[in-house]
């Protein structure tokens, strides 16, 4: 039978493709999260930021990225709505 002594660690017997199967499921799950669409015009408000009504041009999991006349922001998708 194998001995193990206390002052060494077990030998590594989970295959590792299971915490990248779960890392890729999850950012999926995050990409899909967002329901609004490319070139899609929408109204952001933030706090931080202020009330912006631009077009979406990216999403980076629950970011989305809204482009103004002068410059791109990010909001979080949650602080959306759509224009009226």
């Amino acid at each position: 039978m194998l001995e193990i002594p206390a002052s060494t660690s077990a030998p590594d017997t989970q295959p590792r493709r299971m915490p990248a199967f779960f890392r890729e499921t999850i950012a999926r799950a995050r990409a899909l999260a967002v329901p609004y669409k490319l070139g899609e015009v929408v109204i952001g408000e933030d706090p931080f930021n202020g009330r912006r009504e631009g077009v979406i041009v990216a999403k980076n999991g629950t970011l989305v990225g809204l482009q103004t006349a002068s410059r791109t922001f990010f909001y979080d998708y949650r602080q959306l709505r759509r224009a009226d």
